[in-house]
């Protein structure tokens, strides 16, 4: 197993259990950062396991092989009796018209505010071969998932009970010919408008003002090309100043996981070696599913390596 795959879950897991879902980031002591870091099982994050070996076959928008894996994912989150909605729309693309579904799986929907955690879900389209995209991004994909297994008999009991958790796998981030603002994202391009545009009443406002539901998301964490293990090379920067606390603590998270030696079924000689760069600040961000969403206000943390894995849009 890649070290980035454990490395995540752990992460993950240990944020959003007990800080994002509380609003205010409160310190773990060693015993509740050991007892985290337990919750998941890594086998299920290998190449062969339950989580990420669906994952892993051609899943070009419009496709069988992208409807197979939406209705892995949708299925894996109707057994945890999620809120589960099936996004379909068309677009118009360089290859002629596409179906497109937006997975959104919310823990609690009655709830008015939300954290986000999405990745997309298709792979690239190549004419001369075809192309898996483990990290690009089934792996990120496997990481919700898990996360989602592990944290959700716990998710209940949050101390913050008016923000829930809601996944997002978004369909057609992949350019059909060439990247450009109308041949990419078809799928975060499309639900982000829609958010815009549709209204709610939101309890907790004063007066039961109505709003859309973008604003009730309080941070989208985007993750996107990671389980590559080029640890020396590729490093996840902090690229918004908006959410440099989030990425902070992440970053603290990842330190202590080492000092305690919690990266559980790991190489026991496995080098130290930190994913997240604290020095400084990547300005400008990378053009992602994120964008649409952060034009329009919302909160992001992208978790992105720079520079990009070796093997992006390759055949391995």
């Amino acid at each position: 197993m890649a070290y980035p795959y454990n490395l995540f879950n752990h992460l993950l897991i240990a944020l959003l259990s007990l800080s994002s879902l509380t609003h205010a980031y409160k310190q773990l002591n060693e015993k509740s950062l050991g007892w985290l870091s337990t919750l998941s099982q890594p086998d299920r994050l290998s190449v062969e396991g339950e989580l990420l070996k669906p994952l892993l076959i051609p899943r070009v928008s419009g496709t069988q092989g992208n409807a197979d894996v939406r209705d892995f994912l949708a299925s894996k989150l109707r057994e945890l009796n999620w809120h589960v909605e099936l996004d379909n729309f068309t677009d118009n693309t360089p290859l002629g018209e596409k179906l497109f579904t937006n997975i959104i799986a919310t823990k609690n929907p009655d709830v008015p505010k939300r954290f986000v955690l999405a990745a997309h879900f298709d792979s690239k389209y190549f004419e001369a071969f075809e192309f898996i995209g483990a990290t690009d991004s089934a792996v990120p994909c496997a990481l919700l998932l898990d996360l989602a297994q592990s944290l959700d008999p716990y998710l209940d009991s949050s101390p913050k009970k008016d923000t829930t958790l809601q996944l997002v796998f978004f369909d057609g981030e992949e350019a059909f010919v060439q990247w450009s603002a109308t041949d990419s994202t078809y799928g975060s391009r499309h639900l982000a408008a829609k958010w815009e545009s549709t209204f709610i009443v939101r309890p907790d406002l004063p007066q039961r003002k109505a709003t859309n539901l973008l604003n009730g998301i309080e941070v989208m964490m985007l993750l996107d090309l990671l389980g590559s293990g080029d640890l020396k090379d590729s490093k996840v920067p902090n690229y918004f100043a908006s959410t440099s606390w989030l990425f902070g603590n992440l970053a603290a998270l990842e330190r202590r996981l080492w000092t305690h030696s919690l990266f559980t079924g790991e190489p026991d000689n496995l080098e130290e070696e930190v994913y997240f760069n604290v020095e400084g600040r990547a300005y400008g961000g990378i053009d992602d599913d994120h964008v649409p969403f952060l034009i329009r206000g919302v909160p992001i943390l992208h978790i992105i390596p720079v520079p990009f894995p070796k093997m992006w849009h390759t055949v391995k």
